[in-house]
């Protein structure tokens, strides 16, 4: 079994889980709107894009003190659909089903789902 292989058991956790030993786990967090996009996932466990757009629009907006215009989500939207979420499904950290628009968290372990969540809060602490 290689590194990226997974046993079909691991005890209770489900198949394919992303640990903290999985390289593509640091390509998909080396951006801030992939980190914001899982850290919300972390809390509700599944959106829709349009709501995730609409979330990290408002976020931005916080950040730089200024209102998110409609562009500024369309962007969003944009970037999500095209990039951040086929490279999140890609490294098993999402599901995406392009026709309904749902976006789901993967299973990760809770080292991962610590390191979201610590880089995303130790980031709000900054900008406050």
């Amino acid at each position: 079994m290689t590194d990226n292989e997974f046993s079909e058991t691991e005890g209770d956790e489900p198949v394919g889980t992303i640990h903290l030993d999985d390289d593509e786990l640091y390509r998909a967090l080396a951006s801030r709107r992939r980190r914001r996009l899982l850290y919300m996932l972390l809390v509700e466990e599944e959106s829709t894009v349009q709501k995730l757009a609409t979330v990290l629009a408002g976020w931005g907006a916080t950040e730089t003190g200024r209102m998110a215009t409609p562009e500024d989500r369309r962007d969003i939207l944009t970037a999500l659909e095209h990039h951040h979420l086929p490279l999140l499904a890609e490294s098993d950290l999402i599901t995406y089903d392009r026709r309904s628009g749902v976006v789901s968290l993967g299973p990760v372990d809770q080292p991962v789902a610590d390191l979201i969540s610590r880089s995303v809060e130790s980031e709000r602490q900054q900008h406050s």
